[in-house]
């Protein structure tokens, strides 16, 4: 898991440190840098995987940005030559890059890496030369890709260190969209089980409902119907009914009078839903027609309990397409899934997510006197700077202590009474 990030001159963050929880949210006014903070992590990842390409990072679910702009450049500085992510793991591992762009130059590259299990280094590079595991091989590295992704099938990296490593370079930033989810849009899935924005979603659901069925086909003596890999599953598809209308779903191939023509390849197979309320002969909804909301909680199900998702994600504005009361129930079954994932080990499951939201609501999911929750404040400072302040009661303070100062109300309603500074926008 990814405990600690400093983050240095990178876009609107100047030189900020962030001490993360299994769920952390990141609330804030529109421009604050709350996605800055997100593409920061997936950078870190990219170092960690194939590299700093555009498509790498673009893969990562970054904004294919020019690297000079991934620089921050603020009024009365000196404009920067390098940008440095500081990343902190479990077991005492860390991972340092600085990374460098120039004007004449489209990529951004690296400078030094290096990493290291409590004081002892295990890779690095700089100016000077390169190792790994004490063996110099300066002249065998691709100076755009990271050492890790370079070395780990070749050299003896610690387990803790490659476990870490390996669960983290898969961490993408999700942001689904409308065309993608409904179909009107088609485009490739760098990361299975599902494209960022909703690619691939028939290909998905196919896959996820045939885990579902292999766990729910098993008999009711067998204790593996009671493991945590089933509730997790159970919980995720009971996602997808919190709307109320639909009470099945699948991908099929439909018949072309009832597929819209906007829908982008008719020639594969579709999502549907079944609606309860309609008549039998008329109550598949292709993905085209169905709700937007109950799209985006399929998507959500399917990339917190797919055995082919990250392990650790990031999900941008988790309230899109949802009501608040919707939005409230889709973070709670987050947080039970992740909680679920890490309390009982199980092979299905997030075990660490990066949620961004402007729906007060979904605050009102997390417990501020659980270390495993983690909400920040996200806003600029008078000079442009992008702060992020976690939300947490005074050191000592009680659960009864907290609710006297608060009058009683729930996170969302002090929220929205503008007594959390900083999260309705203002400097």
């Amino acid at each position: 898991m990814l405990e600690e990030l400093k983050i240095v001159r990178f876009k609107s963050i100047r030189e900020m440190s962030l001490n993360f929880g299994a769920i952390n949210l990141f609330i804030g006014g529109n421009g604050s840098g709350k996605s800055n903070i997100l593409e920061a992590i997936g950078l870190v990842s990219a170092c960690l995987g194939r590299g700093l390409s555009g498509p790498d990072i673009g893969s990562k679910g970054l904004r294919i940005t020019p690297p000079e702009l991934m620089k921050s450049s603020f009024k009365n500085d000196v404009l920067p030559k390098t940008l440095e992510l500081t990343a902190k793991f479990s077991g005492e591992i860390t991972y340092k890059s600085v990374l460098q762009s120039r004007v004449s130059d489209p990529l951004l590259r690296f400078f030094s890496e290096a990493s290291y299990i409590s004081d002892q280094r295990i890779f690095g590079r700089s100016n000077r030369g390169a190792s790994a595991t004490g063996v110099s091989h300066a002249d065998r590295l691709d100076k755009g890709r990271g050492i890790w992704d370079q070395i780990k099938a070749t050299y003896d990296i610690p387990a803790d260190m490659d476990s870490a490593f390996s669960q983290f370079s898969r961490f993408v930033i999700y942001s689904p969209q409308t065309d993608f989810l409904r179909g009107r849009q088609s485009g490739r899935v760098d990361m299975p089980p599902i494209g960022l924005h909703g690619e691939g979603l028939s290909e998905a659901v196919s896959s996820f409902l045939s885990v579902w069925r292999r766990y729910s086909a098993k008999p009711l003596k067998d204790s593996s119907r009671e493991t945590v890999e089933w509730q997790i599953l159970q919980k995720c598809v009971q996602l997808v009914w919190l709307p109320g209308w639909a009470s099945q779903f699948g991908a099929h191939r439909p018949p072309p009078n009832l597929t819209s023509r906007d829908v982008a390849d008719v020639s594969k197979d579709i999502v549907y839903f079944v609606d309860r309320f309609m008549h039998a002969a008329r109550n598949r909804l292709s993905v085209y027609d169905s709700s937007e909301g109950t799209l985006f909680l399929l998507f959500v199900a399917i990339i917190l309990s797919h055995p082919d998702s990250p392990k650790i994600f990031a999900l941008d504005n988790v309230d899109n397409a949802l009501n608040p009361r919707l939005t409230r129930k889709l973070v709670e079954a987050i947080v039970g899934v992740v909680s679920m994932a890490n309390a009982d080990g199980a092979s299905l499951g997030a075990r660490q997510v990066f949620l961004t939201s402007h729906n007060p609501t979904a605050l009102d999911a997390f417990d501020l006197f659980d270390e495993k929750h983690r909400v920040f404040v996200v806003r600029r400072n008078e000079k442009g700077h992008t702060t992020a302040d976690r939300l947490c009661p005074s050191k000592g303070a009680t659960r009864e202590d907290w609710q006297r100062m608060m009058k009683g109300r729930n996170l969302s309603q002090i929220w929205l009474d503008g007594d959390i500074p900083g999260a309705l926008g203002d400097l």
